[in-house]
């Protein structure tokens, strides 16, 4: 199985179903991702019944016994690819400081702080959620890279405290 072999978003979402244990139909606009995901050494086509060569697809031994790990690198580089890396560089010190409450476990969005965590958000950290009874950006997530970073926020927090 080659190891630099970077799939498609369409082949990872095959991927993903079938590692959840969806059974999925090879049809017309799935065949491509198949396909990919077989010259990847992940799957291989089953043939049917009725004589077509591709009518279903399994996975190989080394997919079926790598498939966690193979759909989590698929995953983690589409997301490296869709968004840039977060950037604390320009945060005001009272965003700092709201990073590091929110590190420490404090998640109230109000008013006052909302400004604040604007900013990380810009700072592409964390993103606005908005819900049913509470409103426009009233919760705030971190994203993927932001919260994989966490340590590195922590640290800068605690060193921008104690210099």
């Amino acid at each position: 199985m080659p190891e630099t072999f970077a799939l498609s978003e369409s082949a990872v979402a095959v991927l993903r179903f079938r590692v959840k244990g969806y059974r999925m139909k090879v049809t017309d606009r799935s065949l491509e991702a198949f396909r990919e995901l077989a010259a990847a050494g992940i799957m291989e086509p089953v043939p049917g019944a009725d004589g077509n060569p591709e009518a279903d697809y399994q996975f190989t031994e080394d997919g079926w016994a790598r498939r966690q790990e193979l759909l989590s690198e698929a995953e983690e580089r589409i997301e490296r690819e869709r968004f840039e890396p977060p950037d604390a560089s320009n945060l005001s010190e009272a965003a700092r400081e709201l990073l590091r409450r929110r590190l420490a476990g404090d998640r109230e969005v109000t008013d006052a702080n909302r400004p604040l965590y604007r900013e990380l958000v810009a700072a592409r950290i964390m993103y606005p959620v908005s819900t049913w009874v509470s409103g426009p950006e009233s919760v705030f997530r971190f994203t993927r890279a932001g919260w994989e970073r966490r340590e590195e926020w922590i640290k800068a927090c605690a060193d921008a405290l104690h210099p």
